[in-house]
């Protein structure tokens, strides 16, 4: 190849590459809940667990803040489990949003650490900002008739999302094998979730 190709492409690629790396991360979506909170959460996973269907109570939150809540409660032959899902849109923007991501990871801090069961770690790759609070003891595997509990806290520009899963299996079939296919069905919560408050 000539000297004078080689240095064009050389030039393209290095336009390529720099134009990349600059590139802005997506700006979070105007989320938006359309009916009541129950509406945005997906139960299939968890009836298929417990073999139940869904009891649904939703409710709202304070006047002035979009959103509301939700909690699915599944009691049955496979199992039982409660699936909560709290969704704060905040109208003044994302520095109210912070605000409030800020106090519930200071308060579910205050509750892990030595002595206790319960961990909490930041996720990358989740919104703004995300961490797991997680009630297990790790130095066993998981069993029938053993209580988790996992909850996802996120904040995405305006938005604030908890969604905390918990409950134990009354039979092992149908049920994850590992505690972190258990953890990846509540993830997939905060997922869907999430794609649902999309406008």
């Amino acid at each position: 190849m000539p000297a004078s190709r080689r240095g064009a492409l050389a030039v393209t690629l290095t336009a390529v590459l720099l134009a990349g790396c600059s590139a802005e991360p997506e700006p979070p979506p105007a989320y938006r809940l359309g009916g009541d909170a129950c509406g945005a959460v997906n139960p299939a996973d968890f009836e298929a667990l417990t073999h139940a269907t869904a009891s649904k109570t939703p409710s709202e939150l304070v006047p002035g803040l979009g959103g509301g809540s939700c909690k699915m409660e599944f009691d049955g032959s496979g199992g039982y489990a409660t699936l909560s899902t709290f969704i704060a849109i905040h109208p003044s923007g994302e520095p109210a949003a912070k605000a409030m991501y800020d106090d519930f990871r200071k308060g579910d801090g205050e509750r892990s650490g030595p002595g206790t069961d319960i961990t909490l770690s930041d996720i990358e790759g989740l919104g703004s900002a995300a961490y797991l609070y997680r009630q297990h003891d790790d130095k066993k595997p998981w069993t029938v008739d053993e209580l988790w509990l996992y909850k996802y806290n996120v904040r995405h520009g305006s938005l604030v999302l908890t969604v905390s899963g918990s409950g134990y299996a009354r039979e092992a079939a149908g049920w994850p094998s590992t505690e972190e296919d258990m953890k990846a069905r509540v993830r997939k919560s905060v997922d869907e979730t999430m794609k649902a408050l999309r406008p």
